[in-house]
């Protein structure tokens, strides 16, 4: 029987390296591919459930209700801005 020559173990160790490396950012890249989906699915909901209440604020300033709501707390703004 013959012993293995060390050209032929260190050939295999970076064989088995390099099939390890490329596994591991398979694998990776499933993952992160995953959570950008999950994350996509979940910015879509929160935009769904937030657009009626940006709408709803937009309408309400434009009918002037913030300056309705400042004549009802009788709290004035200090801060003058620019």
């Amino acid at each position: 029987m013959e012993m293995l020559s060390l050209k032929t173990m260190l050939g295999g160790l970076i064989g088995t390296v390099t099939a390890a490396f490329f596994l591991w950012t398979a694998s990776t890249l499933v993952e992160v591919d995953k959570r950008t989906a999950i994350t996509e699915v979940k910015v879509k909901e929160n935009n769904d459930m937030i657009k009626p209440l940006w709408k709803d604020f937009i309408r309400r300033n434009r009918d002037d209700y913030v300056q309705k709501l400042d004549e009802e707390t009788n709290y004035k703004v200090r801060i003058k801005w620019k």
